[in-house]
């Protein structure tokens, strides 16, 4: 005798139905961390040589510097892990390489989307970038009007931001690339910090073992000749 087939109720297809969608939004959101992190990987990675925060740091040498009272980012450069995280929450993504981390989170300021990434050597903060892509001349003109409003004040119609670099009494510098579309703002503890003399110690220890591996060869090849 066969078995009689009750229909089913509305609730067993909305139930399939809100299974089947949080099924396909763990899938999305799965594949939206996993591309995230390559991304992420591949625009940070650029920061492993340390020679490109040297070569960050001579960039500014040249620019026009203007004094401020206004500390710069006080709260961050400077603070360590534990601090950065407490104040600003878990991070979107976190880089490491040695003793480099690079923490990366995504805000909406105001309506304006921007990727933050704080940069911590020996788990100290010394970079922040904020990154703001796709904007319009009005988008643009409001974060630099902001920023020289808040260091600068009164002389906010005065300078020239773009070509030119903000300093606090304690030499940490705030500096704009402007670039097609978008605009980074560049936050960076002064030289006297660890960082500089660590990495450039770095970078002279990993220069002179280069050439001490170049004359090895070159005696290699002088003796086979």
């Amino acid at each position: 005798m066969g078995t009689i087939a009750y229909p089913r109720t509305i609730y067993s297809y909305i139930k399939k139905g809100h299974i089947i969608s949080n099924f396909t939004k763990k899938i999305f959101s799965t594949s939206s961390y996993y591309g995230n992190t390559t991304y992420y990987k591949a625009v940070l990675s650029q920061y492993i040589n340390h020679a490109s925060y040297l070569d960050i740091y001579k960039g500014t040498i040249n620019l026009r510097s203007i004094q401020t009272d206004v500390s710069v980012q006080p709260g961050v450069l400077g603070a360590n892990a534990r601090h950065i995280i407490a104040a600003h929450g878990k991070p979107e993504f976190i880089f490491s390489e040695k003793d480099l981390s690079i923490y990366v989170y995504k805000w909406k300021f105001n309506g304006l989307k921007t990727r933050c990434e704080v940069h911590l050597h020996k788990n100290k903060a010394f970079l922040v970038n904020y990154i703001y892509n796709q904007l319009d001349v009005s988008e643009r003109d409001y974060i630099i009007k902001s920023i020289t409003k808040k260091y600068l004040d009164q002389y906010q119609h005065e300078v020239d931001l773009v070509n030119g670099k903000i300093s606090d009494r304690n030499n940490n510098v705030l500096f704009i690339d402007d670039y097609l579309l978008g605009l980074k703002i560049t936050y960076l503890s002064n030289c006297e910090s660890d960082w500089y003399e660590a990495m450039t110690a770095e970078m002279n220890d990993r220069m002179s073992k280069h050439d001490a591996h170049v004359r090895v060869n070159e005696r290699r090849f002088f003796n086979k000749i």
